[in-house]
């Protein structure tokens, strides 16, 4: 059984809502990643909304860390897409890197110049030195252009909690048709939902 989910978050609305539009509106996997990434941006709107600067990009980004479980760090990304400041000082090392360098990043980035709006990324395969995390990016605009980005990630725990998908008996997350995410069986008959998010698409597929 197949589920279309419309997250349509109103990217073109003043200054980019968020409003998540789900039809229909049965899939409870579905209907609670669209609330949760709503939620997220909202709170990373605010953030941009202050129009913080490399100075003052912490105290802008503290009320986002105290509400979000599963908050793993944030990046003041200039117009150039380079990383000038990061909330934690333990991230001190990414100071300076060149965004641009990272391949999966190029549409994304071709995106933030053409038409500056939210972003979502798949979620990160992770290694032994770092945990699975999501990230999101939202532009920060000064005269309606692109004068920053600030960006945040998320433990990918802590989606799959949010939305029910740590119990399920198996789920498969593919986002742009490349595989981003899966553990457990889906069996014979697993459930499908797509979500459409900002920038990115999800087919979530998993075994209640």
């Amino acid at each position: 059984m197949k589920t279309q989910i419309l997250a349509l978050i109103g990217l073109c609305a003043l200054p980019f809502a968020a409003m998540a539009q789900v039809q229909p509106p049965d899939d409870p996997v579905g209907k609670a990643t669209a609330a949760y990434f709503e939620k997220q941006f909202a709170n990373l709107k605010a953030v941009a909304d202050r129009q913080p600067t490399k100075d003052t990009f912490r105290e802008a980004m503290q009320p986002l860390e105290d509400a979000t479980p599963g908050f793993f760090g944030g990046s003041y990304i200039d117009t150039d897409f380079v990383i000038r400041e990061v909330y934690y000082p333990r991230d001190f090392l990414a100071r300076g890197f060149d965004l641009k360098k990272v391949k999966q990043l190029e549409t994304f980035w071709d995106l933030m110049r053409k038409e500056p709006t939210p972003q979502l990324s798949e979620p990160g395969h992770g290694s032994i030195v770092q945990p699975r995390l999501i990230a999101m990016r939202y532009p920060v605009l000064k005269n309606g252009k692109l004068a920053a980005v600030v960006s945040f990630f998320v433990r990918t725990g802590a989606y799959l909690e949010a939305v029910g998908l740590d119990q399920a008996k198996g789920y498969r997350i593919t986002c742009r048709g490349v595989l981003a995410e899966e553990d457990g069986k889906l069996g014979d008959h697993p459930k499908s939902v797509t979500v459409s998010l900002p920038a990115n698409e999800w087919l979530i597929e998993y075994a209640p």
